[in-house]
């Protein structure tokens, strides 16, 4: 799924396919409006996720994991 981050990027973000347990990371300065677009996401395709803010190999973003 490709999704305008609030940075003005656009990403293809995988959310649909993460099985429980499956994460991801979006690289992102705008953390916050990044949590709830990847939230409205997953509540349309009918998947929980957790968000926590994270750095992956230097990079600053939010690390999702689906949890049911």
């Amino acid at each position: 799924m490709i999704i305008l981050l609030p940075d003005g990027i656009e990403m293809e973000v995988p959310i649909e396919y993460l099985d429980v347990k499956d994460g991801l990371f979006v690289p992102t300065l705008k953390m916050p409006e990044t949590k709830v677009i990847l939230k409205r996401i997953a509540r349309g395709i009918q998947i929980d996720i957790e968000v926590k803010n994270a750095i992956e190999d230097g990079y600053l973003g939010v690390m999702a994991w689906r949890v049911r």
